[in-house]
């Protein structure tokens, strides 16, 4: 591993950059041109980037479509070098030359079709807010490739810093605000009362572990409500852990989820026993473990004396004249 790449990890360990690459975890996969983000563009369909910088190559408009609908390494797998030789690619038919702004131009204006069009792409791009954008595994030279990393990262944290600055006056960003599920959401409790004699004695002192347990489990009283005004404020989403050794918990609280909050939290849940490794303001957890106590925003116990119930929660996040 050479300095830079050390560099770039430590970076990214750190929570500080993110290096863009089809096999690491959302949202580097999400941004890498192999993902399936489709979109249309100047009225030709795109199945993902890197169908589009492949269609670049060739000079047969039909051809170029057909590239153009390619997803992942079916659109890599048409990469050719032909184009090299005279630094000419082609779209719709017309010569443009891969070292001219023409070319920026063209390559800015597809990524922000992209980004337009495409939500996953667009949240996952937004969720690296104050990131440095790397691509490792590119490629420097530009007379080598369609695409350089520095031409890719710029181009992405152009579209992001715009945006911002787009949406600034009239929309500032909400707060992002976590919620633990048991004994917060969920109640725990209203599990085990549904469990007969012999489970609650085969499996004392571990509850947690009992199969199915969990998608038995009732809402916290006002925990509903709550969550529904809390969502008016902040951008919302579930931060929970489960237990290592009962895999249907995980799978149950997403149904939980699905069948009491889905309309707040559809695909914005976390699952993790390192909270403390998520960005974020605020973390509504009733306990300190698994990473709450680092969490690197503000920590509200919930049960805890300042903040007993749901409503003390709504009193202290929302202002009284909101608060309705």
């Amino acid at each position: 591993m050479n300095l830079r790449n050390f560099y770039i990890k430590w970076q990214v360990w750190r929570g500080k950059a993110l290096d863009i690459w089809s096999k690491s975890p959302y949202p580097a996969n999400v941004l890498s041109n192999l993902c399936s983000n489709g979109f249309r563009f100047e009225g030709v369909l795109c199945g993902s980037m890197e169908g589009f910088l492949q269609s670049l190559k060739y000079q047969n408009i039909d051809k170029q479509r057909q590239i153009c609908s390619m997803k992942g390494k079916n659109a890599k797998n048409m990469t050719s070098t032909h184009w090299q030789t005279d630094q000419i690619v082609w779209w719709k038919g017309i010569a443009i030359n891969r070292q001219s702004q023409d070319f920026q131009d063209l390559i800015r204006r597809a990524y922000q079709a992209m980004f337009e069009q495409n939500e996953r792409f667009r949240i996952a791009l937004m969720s690296t807010r104050g990131m440095k954008l790397y691509h490792s595994q590119g490629e420097q030279n530009s007379f080598k490739t369609i695409l350089t990393e520095s031409e890719f990262c710029s181009t992405l944290t152009e579209i992001r810093e715009s945006y911002d600055v787009l949406h600034n006056d009239t929309q500032q960003r909400k707060k992002r605000l976590y919620f633990d599920m048991d004994g917060v959401l969920v109640d725990f409790e209203s599990g085990l009362a549904q469990q007969d004699e012999q489970t609650l004695k085969e499996y004392e002192g571990r509850y947690d572990e009992i199969p199915g347990l969990f998608g038995l489990m009732q809402p916290m009283p006002g925990a509903i409500e709550a969550v529904h005004k809390l969502n008016e404020h902040y951008d919302c989403y579930i931060l929970s852990t489960a237990p290592w050794n009962n895999p249907s918990a995980w799978s149950d609280k997403v149904t939980w989820i699905t069948k009491h909050l889905d309309d707040v939290f559809h695909k914005k849940m976390v699952i993790t026993h390192c909270k403390n490794l998520c960005k974020g303001d605020i973390l509504i957890d009733d306990r300190g473990k698994n990473g709450t106590s680092q969490f690197e925003g503000e920590w509200i116990e919930f049960g805890s004396e300042r903040y007993p119930d749901w409503n003390a929660v709504l009193d202290y996040l929302i202002p009284i004249k909101n608060n309705v």
